[in-house]
């Protein structure tokens, strides 16, 4: 490179809308205890190292990602009390839901709070990372003025 510069730092950003449904299970009373929905926008950040490929991170994963959580409802595992016949039953917050089980995504945390969302994102960018990848950053936004951040490293 000229001028003495050299690469110090390498780095993708990726970002995309989303339309999801959720509740809260929460200790006191809010109106989030009731199903609602948010257009989320989802902010990614991967740094690391090209791979054979000259990429840091396939943005194809990142879309297909997204595309597990749009219209659709997000529930902790723990609230499903039932699978049967391709439906999911939830039962939490005085409600009992039975749907296919094509329109919930089933996160592996205890609530559904944009800090659970944002890490179950990052997770499922980890398991598609190659050793290139050292640090990954996801912001998941509820509305224009608030998200939640997780940042996971090597």
């Amino acid at each position: 490179m000229s001028g003495n510069f050299r690469v110090v730092e390498r780095k993708i950003s990726w970002n995309k809308d989303f339309d999801s449904s959720h509740f809260l299970a929460l200790p006191y009373e809010s109106k989030c205890l009731r199903i609602h929905g948010h257009t989320y926008h989802v902010d990614v950040e991967i740094w690391g190292e090209l791979n054979e490929s000259g990429m840091i991170f396939d943005f194809n994963h990142l879309s297909n990602l997204v595309k597990l959580l749009d219209h659709r409802i997000l529930v902790s595992e723990n609230w499903v009390k039932e699978r049967r016949d391709g439906a999911v039953i939830i039962e939490k917050n005085d409600k009992r839901l039975e749907l296919p089980e094509s329109e919930a995504v089933i996160l592996n945390k205890p609530n559904v709070t944009a800090e659970y969302i944002a890490e179950w994102f990052a997770e499922r960018v980890a398991e598609k990372a190659g050793d290139n990848v050292r640090k990954i950053r996801v912001r998941i936004w509820e509305d224009p003025r608030s998200y939640a951040e997780v940042t996971l490293e090597r």
